[in-house]
């Protein structure tokens, strides 16, 4: 069967910063080792969710019926997934990524640079900017950033750090009109650190290395 090339990404949780593509017609998610995506969080049902290949799109289908599959923070049954979506099952936080090829009106831009349409489309763009975090004990994973995310010890963060010396909403990585990345401190009580210097508002550039608690970040620009 060929790859669709639609995929999700964890952003919350044990497998923070995960990819995984979405190639079968009917994706299973859920606690149980059985599922396609297997969720190692306690709070998920065995059998949680599915996401169908659909002729219309992606569709996300609750299978337990608790009402606890969440779509851009809304109870959902049955939606048709959008590129971008925020998908939540317990403490795990997805973003739902289309297929490339079936977007409308999209070039061979970074997967978020075509949401500015006042700007000069970069045909050499390929990959969106990201993140690659690595923890206290030294385990390193890949993000992908979104226009706009937040990080802290809040489980709503986009980025959540199990971190006491992090703020509930620490920072925020925004993506400006012209493509650059701005990181905002939110009057943490640490503070927040770009190659080593405390900072309030800064853009970032590739290489540059974020600190906030015992978490260390380099930031690249897709």
């Amino acid at each position: 069967m060929e790859h669709t090339g639609a995929y999700l990404v964890i952003q919350q949780g044990s497998l923070l910063g995960k990819r995984v593509e979405l190639w079968k017609e009917r994706t299973t998610i859920g606690r149980s080792r059985e599922c396609d995506i297997f969720l190692e969080d306690l709070t998920v049902h065995r059998k949680q969710a599915s996401i169908l290949r659909t002729p219309t799109g992606y569709l996300l289908r609750d299978d337990h019926g608790n009402d606890d599959s969440f779509v851009n923070g809304r109870v959902v049954k049955e939606q048709v997934l959008q590129d971008g979506d925020q998908l939540l099952f317990g403490n795990t936080r997805l973003t739902f990524h289309a297929n490339e090829g079936t977007r409308p009106f999209q070039m061979l831009t970074s997967r978020r640079r075509e949401l500015h349409i006042a700007k000069t489309p970069d045909p050499l763009a390929t990959s969106m900017a990201g993140l690659e975090m690595t923890d206290a004990r030294g385990s390193t994973h890949k993000i992908d950033l979104l226009p706009q995310m937040t990080i802290g010890r809040s489980r709503d963060c986009s980025i959540f750090l199990q971190d006491l010396s992090v703020s509930r909403v620490h920072a925020t990585i925004c993506e400006l009109p012209d493509g650059t990345h701005e990181l905002v401190d939110n009057r943490s009580a640490t503070g927040t650190f770009v190659n080593k210097r405390a900072v309030v508002r800064c853009i970032l550039h590739e290489g540059d290395v974020i600190q906030i608690g015992g978490t260390m970040f380099t930031f690249h620009h897709g």
